[in-house]
């Protein structure tokens, strides 16, 4: 009994950890397709500036 109890919470153990891991690879991933694109030239908005005299 006490063999399957441990059993059992490894599993949740493993289980939880593959997902973190899963989450962390996917972010990774993100940030890497992100730093690769040129933000510099894709911004086209016009900013203008009222002052008063």
């Amino acid at each position: 009994m006490k063999l399957k109890k441990s059993i059992k919470r490894g599993f949740i153990v493993v289980s939880i950890y593959m997902v973190v891991t899963f989450c962390l690879f996917m972010a990774a991933d993100r940030v890497e397709r992100l730093e690769k694109q040129d933000f510099r030239n894709t911004n086209a908005s016009v900013a203008l500036k009222f002052g008063l005299k």
